[in-house]
């Protein structure tokens, strides 16, 4: 007979420990000097708070940067078993007492306090210190959805001040959630993602009014000598906003896209006249990425004067809308082919409908010829049991749309290609730049759209509820903060990465994604190498670190370096 096991049971002492990558968030944090700012900027007692409300905000930050999909609100929990003294630099503070209820209200305090311009003040700060090029900005918007409906009444609020709150309501949703309430979002970020301006507004708010808004807002960033080009979608292109950018002291640099309904048709004249003399005035300006599926463009260019002003529209013919269009054109055949077998079963009672229902078909589909005509037949019509019995039928008349051949319409047909393979791009820089240069810089367009992918992960964001409108403006402040970390923590990458190949020509270290050349490092890279890397307390002054094995030591050690840090220097 075996004998039976023996089974010690002890209470374990749980160490607290700290990831890498928020001690790294923290550095960065601490560096810009966020909870001073934010206990500045709030107006709150320190007396009726155990702990303050810079230090409860930095807390939800850095919750963001570890992968519990627990709700924002439930900090505590997220928090739980890290070393907070050293995190929140106070001593003897505890998980407990970051609350829901206390996270709540510092979220309230600062709704109330502007969040919006002690975000950009930080951001600025945050350019200045770790010398941030500013060559170009890209503005774009998105919705961030919340459940729940929100009841102004209950807030202890003025009539005035009631008027200026946030409207968490109903608008055009970007997340597909029509069901929910949302608010705004709009990003002005720099060329490589790093959001300069954040600013939380109405959820109705369309495009059009956060562009001309977005004007407004550059004003410091001019101040402080950007002197670059500023990129955003055609909801910029309007009349109002246009003369702004020319009328300023300092005229804005801009490019975007000419809107379909700009200036009486300005788009579809242009490509018109692009394709006038096919064969000669295209530039071709080739690809701009590599790989099978990447675009090349050809290009025309115009000069032109806009609201008494010089500009530059650039007409580009994208191989990849060329195939897009042929296809949607062959898909539109075979949507007119069904709709007008359906026509066909239809009966009318009189000419009138028949020919009204044969010009709207036409119409639609202009690009397709049928032949159609309307058909005339009379029939003897009995009722039940009237033949038998020797009574007098009646003549009913009915028409259908009969087609007589299929064919398609050349003009129509070549209309539709070029307008859906071209795209138009409208800029005041008119000399300085190629057409391929300028192009180039509004395909960065893409940097705002990743910084908004971020800005709506899990852990980041989600579908959140909140208390009040108040507390959410106080929310997507600390998100974007959040936000703007990572931004930072990749720049350092990838101006590491760029050091060190100049200093090994050229050839970057093996510690990407499955251990390839280096290309491109991402905060998410740095995070997933150093998932399960963390320090453990020994005692107030000393700490441990235990590498998981010598291939995460090379990843992310070497990441380090590229940003100027060690596992030794990086608690200092």
């Amino acid at each position: 007979m075996k004998p039976k096991k023996r089974v010690i049971k002890e209470k374990a002492i749980i160490k607290p420990t700290l990831p890498l990558v928020m001690v790294l968030a923290n550095k960065i944090i601490n560096q810009l000097g966020f909870v001073q700012r934010i206990n500045e900027g709030v107006k709150a007692d320190a007396s009726s708070w155990s702990v303050d409300v810079g230090r409860l905000l930095k807390a939800l930050v850095l919750s963001t940067f570890q992968d519990m999909r627990a709700p924002l609100t439930h900090v505590s929990e997220r928090l739980r078993g890290f070393d907070i003294e050293y995190l929140l630099e106070k001593k003897g503070i505890e998980a407990d007492e970051l609350s829901a209820f206390s996270i709540g209200r510092a979220l309230e305090r600062l709704g109330c306090a502007d969040p919006d311009s002690i975000y950009e003040a930080i951001a600025l700060e945050a350019v200045m210190q770790n010398k941030i090029p500013i060559n170009r900005l890209h503005s774009d918007t998105t919705t961030v959805s919340f459940y729940g409906e929100y009841d102004i009444s209950k807030l202890d609020l003025t009539e005035t001040e009631k008027e200026e709150l946030l409207k968490i309501e109903r608008g055009y949703n970007k997340d597909g959630r029509p069901e929910c309430c949302q608010a705004v979002v709009g990003q002005v970020v720099n060329e490589l993602g790093i959001p300069l301006i954040s600013r939380t507004m109405d959820g109705a708010t369309s495009d059009v009014q956060w562009n001309k808004m977005a004007l407004t807002y550059l004003d410091n960033i001019i101040g402080a000598g950007f002197d670059g080009i500023y990129v955003a979608d055609c909801k910029l292109v309007f009349e109002d906003a246009i003369k702004i950018m020319f009328d300023k002291d300092k005229p804005i640099k801009f490019i975007s896209r000419v809107p379909a309904n700009f200036e009486n048709g300005l788009e579809s004249r242009h490509i018109d006249l692009a394709y006038l003399n096919f064969e000669g005035g295209w530039e071709e300006l080739g690809t701009f990425h590599e790989g099978p599926q990447a675009s090349s463009y050809k290009c025309h260019s115009y000069s032109m004067e806009l609201y008494d002003n010089r500009v530059r529209l650039l007409v580009l013919e994208s191989s990849s809308l060329v195939y897009k269009a042929q296809r949607g054109l062959e898909r539109d055949a075979e949507k007119a082919s069904r709709e007008l077998k359906r026509l066909q079963r239809k009966v009318f009672q009189n000419e009138k409908d028949a020919g009204a229902e044969l010009e709207r078909f036409t119409i639609k589909w202009a690009c397709f010829d049928y032949g159609l005509s309307i058909i005339e037949k009379t029939e003897l019509k009995y009722k039940r049991g009237a033949r038998k019995a020797g009574l007098p039928g009646q003549e009913i008349t009915t028409y259908r749309i009969c087609p007589q051949y299929e064919s398609w319409n050349l003009d129509p047909c070549l209309k539709q290609l070029r307008y859906e393979s071209c795209i138009v791009l409208i800029t005041n820089v008119v000399e300085g730049y190629t057409d391929s240069e300028l192009l180039n810089i509004y395909k960065g367009q893409q940097v705002v759209e990743n910084s908004f992918r971020l800005l709506k992960e899990p852990q980041l964001a989600s579908v959140i509820f909140l208390k009040n409108p108040i507390r959410i403006k106080g929310l997507m402040m600390v998100l974007s903060f959040a936000l703007l970390i990572r931004a930072i923590i990749q720049f350092k990458l990838r101006q590491g990465l760029d050091d060190f190949k100049s200093e090994n020509n050229t050839i970057p270290p093996k510690v990407g994604w499955n251990d390839r050349p280096l290309e491109n490092p991402t905060f998410k890279l740095l995070y997933e190498h150093a998932y399960n890397c963390r320090f453990t307390k020994v005692n107030d002054d000393t700490y441990s670190f235990f590498w998981l094995d010598d291939s995460t030591e090379k990843r992310v050690s070497t990441l380090l370096l590229l940003m100027g840090y060690t596992v030794d220097n990086l608690l200092d």
